[in-house]
């Protein structure tokens, strides 16, 4: 049984064309569609394993990350059991991740008085 992880993402406006271009191309990505509304994108990533559709999962998030304002990821368990390969904590961060409003990284600097 291969495993599955759904992603619905808000991409920001005038990006979603592209973003879909890059996406459908990327390892693991079976399904990678425009939707109405908001969210507006439809993500789905499958692996054969657990341990291998999380190593797949990061080279997706981390390319859309400057275009996302909103990423809901929701992962499938297998025979209705949390996979042995996470523990309850794990699968907590993955499946409520949720980014809002992604920003450009600033420098900072410190002021000192």
């Amino acid at each position: 049984m291969s495993a599955k992880i759904y992603m619905l993402l808000d991409i920001l406006e005038g990006k979603s064309a592209s973003t879909i271009q890059h996406l459908r191309s990327t390892d693991g990505v079976v399904v990678a569609d425009l939707l109405e509304g908001h969210p507006n994108v439809l993500l789905v990533i499958e692996a054969p394993d657990r341990q291998k559709l999380v190593e797949l999962i990061m080279p997706v998030l981390s390319s859309i990350e400057r275009v996302t304002e909103d990423l809901h990821l929701l992962m499938t368990r297998e025979n209705g059991q949390v996979p042995s390969c996470f523990n309850a904590e794990k699968i907590q961060s993955l499946s409520s991740m949720r980014y809002t409003k992604i920003l450009p990284r600033m420098q900072v600097t410190p002021i000192v008085s």
